[in-house]
């Protein structure tokens, strides 16, 4: 179970897809969530650019405003898809049955703005997923939030922003992931901060206990790439 996300601010450089590209072959990833794309045309021959295995399934959420649009991508041989949700430019989710393990669960890829009202809209939305489907949830990605002070190098803390993230998260027993490898996951200037996580529910953690959030260097974006990985066995 390897889950891959990245802001790639952009994916219209031949190096992001290149580094995109890198992180899906080197990774044995399942399924990729690449954010703010600021690209609203696809097909598959560009899809299997990025990622070129026979079984690779994708779909796209279309930009709105500066929100810049989603694409998500999954290896059809490791998931059953049931269902495929969007929301209003900020998310896009999969329901699907994890083959191996016959785990069903739902997994949304998030990129939201700095906005109150933005926020907002988007803690209603996954309420209203989490309703819908009654399937344990991991939300990945770019939240452009944080819970606590020392997440951000300049100890700015958004009070009420980081008390609705707080609030949401404990009504629904979402739990954060550790984050491995680097303590800060978005850079620009002298600034930093760690506004790109993963949560999920208890029996998402119980399911895949071994799985650990990693980061990798960012490259040309300014966010680094995330990957909620199982761990790699070395057998000797």
């Amino acid at each position: 179970m390897n889950i891959c996300a990245w802001n790639s601010c952009g994916l219209g450089m031949l190096n992001k897809q290149y580094s995109i590209r890198n992180r899906l072959l080197n990774s044995n990833v399942d399924i990729c969530f690449l954010l703010k794309i600021k690209k609203d045309n696809f097909c598959d021959s560009f899809i299997r650019n990025l990622w070129n295995i026979v079984t690779v399934k994708w779909a796209f959420l279309e930009s709105v405003g500066k929100l810049g649009g989603i694409i998500m991508m999954w290896d059809n041989s490791i998931f059953e898809v049931n269902s495929i949700e969007f929301g209003g430019g900020q998310w896009i989710s999969l329901c699907d049955k994890h083959v191996n393990s016959s785990f069903n669960y739902m997994v949304v890829g998030v990129y939201v703005t700095s906005s109150v009202q933005d926020h907002a809209k988007l803690w209603e939305d996954i309420t209203t997923l989490k309703f819908a489907f009654e399937l344990p949830m991991v939300v990945i990605s770019d939240f452009n939030e944080t819970l606590h002070a020392h997440e951000r190098s300049n100890g700015y803390i958004n009070h009420s922003g980081s008390a609705a993230l707080r609030n949401f998260l404990s009504n629904y027993a979402l739990i954060e992931f550790k984050l491995q490898g680097s303590r800060f996951t978005w850079f620009r200037g002298g600034f930093m901060s760690c506004i790109d996580t993963t949560f999920a529910s208890p029996e998402f953690h119980l399911q895949f206990p071994f799985l650990s959030l990693c980061s990798y260097p960012r490259g040309v974006s300014d966010h680094c790439q995330l990957l909620l990985q199982t761990p790699k066995v070395d057998w000797g």
